[in-house]
């Protein structure tokens, strides 16, 4: 009588054991939505960018929202760049965000990044503003809008590591 819900709460404890936390900012897992097919790996360079271009996609997405989380997709020349410092992302995201208009914002909730091309260097994909694909209207091109971004694999993951000027 006593040995199933002895066994329940044993079989509980690991899955107890691993919650928990900080109070740090960590990378979201990298998966595509599952109702979004414009992600889909389709082979080739798409599939060896898929996890770089993951990165933009959550980025960009996270921005519409105002969800300082995706300053954990940053590298810091990219946070030194866009908001003035090494680590200015948290302070700074609400601020850059705010100079977006509303259209722009709009247009965030539904971009999707189909492509991106290896490189320049090693480690590296390159995704131009142009290969963007949105919903509606597209965002115009400024602030954190770039007319590139490049993503550099630092360690195990992909960060957004540089911005093209915009045109």
């Amino acid at each position: 009588m006593w040995v199933r819900p002895s066994l329940a709460v044993l079989a509980l404890l690991p899955a107890l054991a691993a919650c928990g936390g900080g109070g740090e900012v960590t990378m979201p897992p990298l998966t595509p939505e599952p109702a979004d097919s414009r992600l889909a790996d389709t082979g080739g360079d798409e599939r060896r960018t898929l996890p770089a271009r993951l990165v933009l996609y959550r980025f960009l997405r996270g921005v519409a929202k105002g969800n300082v989380a995706v300053c954990a997709y940053l590298a810091p020349a990219y946070e030194r760049t866009a908001f003035g410092r090494p680590g200015g992302c948290r302070a700074g995201l609400g601020r850059e965000r705010a100079k977006l208009g509303p259209w722009d914002l709009a247009a965030l909730r539904g971009v999707t990044v189909p492509t991106g091309e290896a490189g320049p260097g090693a480690g590296e994909v390159t995704v131009r503003f142009e290969d963007l694909k949105w919903r509606g209207e597209p965002a115009g091109q400024g602030g954190l809008l770039a007319s590139s971004f490049t993503l550099r694999r630092t360690g195990g993951r992909w960060l957004v590591a540089e911005q093209g000027q915009p045109s």
